[in-house]
């Protein structure tokens, strides 16, 4: 594993990790994290990229824009700048690697990914964990009367388990700018994995549902009991989600 900067459009710098692909990799697993997240997932991001490079998969985690150890101010975050921040990492990888990404996302990172790779030729397949895409519902959930503060054109000072932080109206206004079905149609007949947790408090199974029904190659995983962060079922997420990378991309076993 190396750790890179990635520059964006702008000029500013996205920290990553990248496992380099084995001799036999066919794919580069570009990895989203969720809003107020980090490319380490809390530490689980090392065991679930050693068992990518099992199968032979490079991967790519980083942070977007003003989260973990990227530039930029996190009070900014949009969804059209999160996926703005994937596109500079997909070109990235393509330029680097020459390689076919699959994008995973987790949480927003799943939107992100929508926004800024659904209608890339570049990405092979989709990896969606508990993602939202009626966004103003699932932000409405997530943030109560925050929320409708932030939809009213004022800026909150927000609390959730990493401490207060900043926000500003733009990151509810962004929403109205993107058609998500649109870009969920964009995807055609790419193979998409969509796994949701029944007890998600905060995005509901509604969403990989609706994702489901409308990606006509994408199967659907729901636990009853995983709530948001799966943080009990992390080992069955991403056992699952490498069953279906063998079965739908044919990367084979390698000795490392």
């Amino acid at each position: 594993m190396k750790e890179i900067l990635i520059d964006t459009r702008d000029h500013k710098k996205l920290a990553a990790y990248i496992w380099e692909p084995t001799n036999v990799a066919g794919y580069m697993l570009v990895i989203c994290h969720g809003f107020r997240g980090a490319k380490e997932n809390g530490g689980k991001v090392f065991a679930f990229a050693d068992k990518l490079r099992t199968v032979g998969m490079g991967v790519v985690a980083f942070d977007f824009r003003g989260s973990g150890n990227s530039e930029g101010n996190f009070s900014t975050v949009t969804l059209s700048r999160q996926g703005e921040d994937l596109q500079a990492v997909i070109a990235y990888v393509d330029q680097a690697y020459s390689l076919p990404v699959i994008a995973l996302g987790r949480s927003m990172g799943g939107s992100s990914v929508l926004v800024g790779s659904a209608a890339d030729n570049r990405v092979a397949g989709y990896i969606f964990w508990s993602t939202p895409v009626f966004m103003h519902k699932a932000f409405a959930t997530i943030m109560g009367e925050d929320y409708y503060r932030l939809r009213a054109g004022n800026t909150i000072i927000f609390s959730d388990d990493g401490g207060q932080f900043e926000l500003r109206p733009d990151l509810v206004a962004d929403f109205d700018q993107h058609d998500m079905d649109e870009y969920i149609k964009k995807i055609g007949e790419r193979p998409a994995l969509i796994v949701q947790a029944r007890d998600d408090d905060a995005v509901s199974p509604d969403n990989g549902e609706h994702l489901h029904r409308m990606l006509p190659n994408s199967t659907l995983h729901i636990f009853e009991q995983a709530g948001h962060r799966f943080l009990e079922l992390t080992k069955e997420r991403e056992d699952l989600t490498i069953e279906w990378l063998r079965k739908n991309f044919l990367v084979q076993p390698s000795a490392i």
